[in-house]
């Protein structure tokens, strides 16, 4: 077969709390050729992912699958249960900013902890030289265990915390994060040393996931990349992601909102899409057919972080929600997850939940009606309430819920994905899409590049030059038109360099300017700051 005719096809696996949903994706076509689930192994992700690509192989040549895509909550769980590794913290020039470093350290938990002299001003010269022995006796101190470095301003200047890391690695390091790595050019001091530091904590587990799939993947026979979904619904490479781990923090929402916009012909005009799953579900926002982003970055727990994220709610409301009578006969539903009644095995512990409701209703597929009904019969003569018409209660509970939530996001079209959408929607005012229950995986199989950065431009009536400050350094000059110059050039190559790096080779750049004068005259003069904004794109992508 030649290589024209032969098909283009991606694997699209998302790792949910309770199934492990796989899509077989046909991009020449743009539809889904197959599609499967698999209990979710909690103790070995791997497991389940081979199970979903040995499914798919029995259908479909090794040649003709071009990537392998995942969406997992591994870093979120990780973070939301503790379970990263421990990281050393180096925080370089706050000294003269205690309430940064006590902010800093009221949320981050290091295994250890240094501050040292050093930093930038926001003009990106050196406030104090670097304490590079006592960086060096910290780093021996601590050898082979993972680090993460924030200096003051290292967006605006990144040689202290690139000389530190440099110092480090020297000693032997497990890895190591910095902050301006994180910041892309943005400053939020907090933000980018929390992230840093959360990344850090996240790279051990990466890497064992990372090294297991692509074990699987091989013993298949599949050479293709192994891509991940990042939290802005695009897709890294393997090694990308094992750099920057914690850019799949919300790698499930952001599939499933790509999956639900595809499902649900979602191409222009407004749209509220809800993700139903077992621990949560995550609503985000569409208009003008373009998801919305946060303009702050992903935040989790307590954790704020400078991580580039599609704008997401997520609520504890799901299949698997605890449900309980309180004393004055209310229902209350969520926030803790626990195993349905009608799933429980003999022995495990076990609870009533929205899921056990559908399957007292009869509602196909669930299985163990009998010990939802009895649960159902039970909770019911709480409130006078046969066991039926309890389950009933249940599930007109968790649409009003879910039309609330929509409510409080506007009137727009409401869209509803994820295994229980269909029992819920039609109450709560949705339409659910065909393959609803696999959205997610719909949205890793059919991701694709999505890069953007920025730079800012300053005009220092100090010394009357100008200063732009991107991810990798500085450049600055007298002559306004060379500095952008210079600017626009050295972000376009910032992007494909970075691009290549995720996996993705040939992309095209687009440099949009804003700039901000005073008075009316648009004079280099009068330019207060400007703003570069790039994006790397793929042509006739996925």
């Amino acid at each position: 077969m030649c290589e024209d005719s032969r098909k283009r096809l991606t694997i699209g696996i998302d790792v949910g709390g309770t199934n492990t949903d796989g899509v077989l994706y046909d991009t020449r076509k743009r539809e889904i050729a197959a599609f499967t689930k698999a209990p979710t192994n909690h103790l070995d992700y791997k497991s389940s992912i081979e199970a979903v690509i040995g499914k798919f192989i029995r259908s479909a040549s090794p040649r003709e699958i071009i990537s392998l895509n995942i969406s997992t909550t591994l870093a979120t769980n990780a973070i939301l249960e503790g379970k990263g590794s421990p990281v050393a913290l180096v925080l370089i020039g706050y000294d003269d900013f205690p309430h940064i470093k006590n902010e800093i350290l009221s949320v981050a938990s290091p295994s250890a902890f240094i501050s040292v002299s050093g930093g930038h001003t926001s003009w990106g010269e050196e406030r104090t030289p670097l304490d590079r022995n006592a960086v060096a006796r910290f780093a021996k101190e601590h050898a082979g265990e993972f680090f993460a470095v924030s200096s003051l301003y290292s967006p605006r200047n990144p040689a202290h915390e690139v000389e530190a890391a440099a110092i480090i690695s020297r000693a032997g390091c497990a890895g190591i994060t910095c902050g301006h790595e994180m910041a892309r050019s943005k400053l939020n001091s907090v933000k980018r040393t929390l992230s840093a530091y959360l990344n850090s904590s996240l790279i051990d587990l990466t890497l064992r996931l990372i090294g297991g799939v692509e074990l699987c993947a091989a013993s298949h026979g599949l050479s293709c990349p192994v891509m991940f979904v990042r939290s802005d619904s695009s897709l890294v490479c393997g090694s990308w992601c094992s750099r920057f781990p914690l850019e799949t923090l919300f790698s499930g929402p952001a599939a499933g909102m790509r999956g639900a916009m595809l499902l649900a012909g979602v191409k222009e005009g407004d749209a509220l899409i809800a993700d139903m799953g077992g621990t949560s579900t995550d609503i985000g926002e569409v208009r003008g057919g373009k998801a919305l982003f946060s303009e702050g970055g992903a935040e989790i727990g307590a954790y704020r972080t400078m991580i580039p994220s599609l704008e997401i709610r997520s609520v504890a409301l799901g299949g698997d929600s605890r449900v309980c009578v309180t004393k004055e006969g209310a229902l209350e539903i969520g926030p803790e997850r626990v195993v349905p009644c009608c799933r429980a095995a003999a022995g495990e512990d076990c609870a009533y939940t929205p899921t056990d409701a559908l399957a007292a209703l009869g509602a196909a597929g669930l299985g163990g009606s009998e010990k939802s009904l009895s649960a159902s019969v039970g909770l019911g003569k709480r409130i006078g309430l046969s066991g039926a018409d309890f389950a009933r209660a249940v599930r007109r509970e968790v649409s009003k819920r879910l039309s609330d939530e929509f409510a409080r996001l506007g009137t727009a079209r409401r869209v509803c994905v994820g295994a229980p959408a269909p029992a819920y929607a039609k109450a709560a005012g949705c339409t659910v899409p065909e393959l609803a229950e696999i959205a997610s995986a719909v949205g890793a199989a059919s991701s694709s590049l999505s890069l953007s950065c920025s730079v800012s431009l300053q005009h220092s009536f100090f010394d009357g030059e100008f200063y732009a400050f991107l991810p990798e350094g500085q450049i600055k000059g007298e002559v306004f038109e060379d500095v952008l110059a210079r600017s626009r050039a050295a972000l376009a190559a910032y992007l494909t360099k970075s691009a290549a790096q995720m996996g993705f080779e040939g992309v095209s750049v687009e440099i949009s300017e804003e700039y901000e004068c005073i008075g009316r005259e648009k004079v280099p003069r009068r330019l207060a700051s400007a703003r570069l904004g790039g994006r790397a794109f793929m042509h006739n992508a996925q």
